[in-house]
């Protein structure tokens, strides 16, 4: 029997449902990634979840997806799975605050006049420094995520 080749966001749905494994990793940036968790979770499949876009725009459906087919959901996704496995074995009101730290991106060597007026007469160069990150090729939207600190935003 030959194998059945699947695409686009059909495809991606029905990888995320197939098969008798117990955990899917979904980790497609942005929005997309919602769609095939939705599907992962219907299948009864527990969810490692490295993608914060999923939860955020859609945590008012997965939520109660997650407790109607008795499925977990973990984060696998850097500062997320580093709270949760620091919060292991903590007593609920045991922990008073977390503390996110940031390297402040791409523009972390900028005051705020200096970058605005950068902004204002060449926003072509702030483009490229926005677009590159200092220590990692992430692709554009993560990248500009880190240098505007929205991941930081996501995050919390």
């Amino acid at each position: 029997k030959l194998p059945e080749l699947v695409c686009g966001e059909e495809g991606i749905a029905e990888v995320a449902k197939y098969g008798d494994s117990d955990c899917v990793v979904t980790g497609i940036v942005g929005c997309a990634g919602l769609l095939p968790t939705v599907e992962a979770i219907k299948a009864g499949k527990d969810i490692a979840l490295a993608n914060k876009e999923t939860l955020i725009s859609g945590g008012p459906v997965i939520l109660p997806l997650l407790e109607k087919h008795g499925v977990k959901m973990t984060p696998a996704d850097s500062e997320h799975s580093a709270i949760f496995q620091s919060l292991q074995g903590v007593p609920p009101g045991g922990l008073r605050r977390v503390i996110l730290t940031a390297s402040g991106g791409a523009f972390r060597d900028f005051g705020a006049d200096e970058l605005l007026k950068l902004c204002k007469e060449d926003p072509e160069f702030v483009r490229k420094k926005a677009t590159t990150h200092p220590n990692w090729d992430m692709g554009a939207k993560i990248t500009v995520d880190s240098a505007t600190l929205m991941n930081k935003g996501l995050e919390v």
